[in-house]
């Protein structure tokens, strides 16, 4: 029997989606192989430990709640970093794990920055050739020299988005230049680099979800995301049940699928993923255009999560999907 440390919350804006995730993991975890443990982390970051973790996070309740929490991290057999964004997607808790040498789930610290920079991750992508939107990313002190250049090389409508982010939290679309200044400001309120992104025209966000190692790749998909919205906001996602999913995604080529599933090992690979990643693209079916939106290297778990309804479709139950992740976590750090 392997113990396995649910790592939850955070100081990310998407706080309250890890805590749904991390409740529908525990509830799936096999518990003829791994006994789970929670380690919920608070909204200024203080780590705790303790059955009533859940419980701690959702109504400030100190019942089966510990501060002292990195001697019984450091127990675990194995982390599962259940965290969504800034301060849990973006490496750091990967490096504290690997310091402290306990094996976890995901990307490594490398991977989880690369991805989690909107900014970077496109410059990279830029230089392997792999089509994207135009994009313009810059810091705060930068701000009126770019608003300049971009309302005059980027057409809109565009998306403003906080470099490092998720969710679509602190996302705008932006129709004339007249909305980009405050667009910006409201990106800047959650990072301090802000990216703007042509809006392509599209006539669907397609998903892939990968699961595995270098060599030893299970993908799934493409799903489609059918949004209420002009993008897919955060109340698409959370709130307002707006957001419907084809899984698989209907009436595309056998080719288009093919070119899909090929581009998100790519991108799989040159990150450096390990482990899992769901990887978003956008596509014109009139055109044929194809983009590569972001890699996604900790998705959402919740019960309407894209990256496990797609691993499902391979066959295998929500426990099995956990139990492969965690035992790949194992492998590496042999």
């Amino acid at each position: 029997m392997k113990s396995v440390g649910i790592v939850f919350g955070g100081k990310s804006p998407e706080h309250e989606i890890s805590i749904i995730s991390a409740e529908t993991i525990v509830t799936n975890l096999d518990r003829n192989a791994f006994t789970p443990a929670l380690f919920p982390i608070d909204r200024k970051g203080r780590l705790f430990s303790g059955s009533g973790g859940f419980e701690f996070l959702k109504s400030g309740k100190m019942l089966d709640i510990s501060k002292v929490a990195f001697d019984e991290l450091r127990k675990m057999d194995v982390i599962f970093p259940v965290l969504h964004g800034p301060f849990g997607e973006d490496g750091t808790i990967q490096g504290l794990l690997e310091t402290m040498g306990i094996p976890y789930v995901g990307c490594g610290v490398e991977s989880s920055a690369l991805n989690m920079h909107k900014g970077l991750f496109r410059d990279v992508f830029s230089a392997k050739g792999i089509a994207q939107p135009q994009y313009r990313y810059f810091l705060e002190d930068e701000g009126d020299k770019a608003l300049a250049e971009i309302g005059e090389t980027l057409p809109l409508p565009v998306f403003v988005k906080p470099c490092r982010g998720g969710s679509s939290i602190g996302i705008s679309r932006v129709e004339t230049l007249n909305e980009l200044k405050n667009a910006v400001e409201t990106a800047f309120q959650y990072d301090d680099a802000v990216i703007v992104e042509e809006g392509i025209d599209i006539t669907e966000e397609l998903e892939v979800a990968v699961m595995g190692k270098p060599g030893e790749l299970i993908v799934a998909g493409p799903g489609k995301l059918i949004a209420g919205d002009t993008f897919y906001s955060y109340d698409d996602k959370y709130v307002n049940n707006q957001t419907r999913f084809q899984i698989p995604a209907e009436d595309l080529s056998v080719e288009i699928v093919s070119r899909i599933r090929e581009l998100a090992v790519a991108a799989f690979t040159v990150t450096n993923c390990f482990g899992l990643a769901r990887v978003d693209f956008l596509f014109n079916r009139k055109t044929g255009r194809l983009v590569l939106n972001e890699i996604n290297t900790m998705p959402g778990f919740t019960a309407i999560s894209m990256y496990p309804k797609l691993m499902m479709t391979t066959g295998m139950s929500f426990s099995e999907l956990v139990s492969r992740l965690l035992e790949l976590a194992f492998q590496r750090s042999r």
